[in-house]
């Protein structure tokens, strides 16, 4: 159930311009929130150009996601995704599964390797004898924080958290990919997030980490643990599994994506 709730008007619009015509464009997109115990999608509508039909199916993490293809040829593909949410930052988003279901989250995936750097910052910084996870991850997200410098353009979407955490700056996704690493070292089940944020002009990736049965938004690119200004769409093991578009087209023309989020309060 809902408990102090605040309401939120969302907007995510992603735009590809492409330098001359393509076809037969196949896609896939991870851009739609879904209610869960914290947040309830009030509204919520998809808009395409080119138009064409969509398909709607669930991941296996239990995201949502449209699918779709437009045969003919066209210069620009545009997707907005508007609605309403009713947000809290009191309900527990329940972390009550079977072991084996966590395990995904409880491994190194393809960006949370530990390297040495990360073996290094783990044995400094590592979860003390007796100290509760959850007060272990608010020390470590804090501790993120502190040790990086937040630079766009010095990594890329392929960069991994050893990788980051070597350079010591970054973006959302290599803080997130950085706090997984290290709480899966700690044997703390740990996913990645997309999603939006009040005050953000593009969607932004956070942390979940599942203790005391629950999972708890851990945010160490802003230092905060999350409140009722973030809106969650997707989640999985690291980026890879949250990619907000997918897609094959035919053409030799170059692309240029823009994202455009914004979340507001609705009364």
């Amino acid at each position: 159930m809902m408990q102090e709730s605040r309401r939120l008007r969302f907007s995510y619009r992603m735009a590809l311009d492409f330098s001359e015509p393509v076809q037969k464009h196949q896609f896939a997109l991870r851009m739609i929130p879904q209610s869960d115990e914290r947040q309830q999608i009030t509204a919520c509508s998809v808009r395409l150009e080119p138009e064409c039909a969509l398909t709607e199916e669930t991941d296996t993490f239990g995201n949502r996601y449209v699918y779709g293809d437009i045969a003919h040829p066209h210069r620009v593909f545009c997707v907005e995704v508007c609605g309403t949410a009713k947000v809290s930052s009191t309900a527990l988003l329940l972390c009550d599964r079977p072991w084996m279901e966590l395990a995904p989250f409880r491994f190194p995936s393809q960006y949370t390797k530990a390297g040495d750097c990360l073996k290094a910052y783990h044995e400094k910084y590592g979860q003390k004898e007796d100290e509760q996870a959850y007060v272990y991850c608010v020390r470590l997200l804090h501790q993120i924080y502190q040790d990086m410098v937040y630079v766009q353009g010095v990594t890329d979407i392929h960069t991994t958290a050893e990788e980051a955490l070597a350079g010591r700056e970054g973006v959302c996704q290599d803080y997130a990919h950085i706090m997984i690493a290290l709480c899966r070292m700690a044997g703390i089940p740990s996913r990645y997030v997309v999603g939006m944020m009040q005050g953000e002009g593009c969607s932004h990736a956070w942390v979940e980490v599942c203790a005391d049965g629950a999972w708890h938004g851990m945010d160490p690119t802003n230092d905060r643990v999350t409140d009722d200004s973030y809106i969650k769409i997707s989640h999985g093991r690291d980026y890879q599994d949250c990619i907000v578009n997918r897609g094959t087209f035919l053409g030799n023309g170059t692309q240029t994506q823009t994202v455009c989020v914004r979340v507001d309060s609705d009364g």
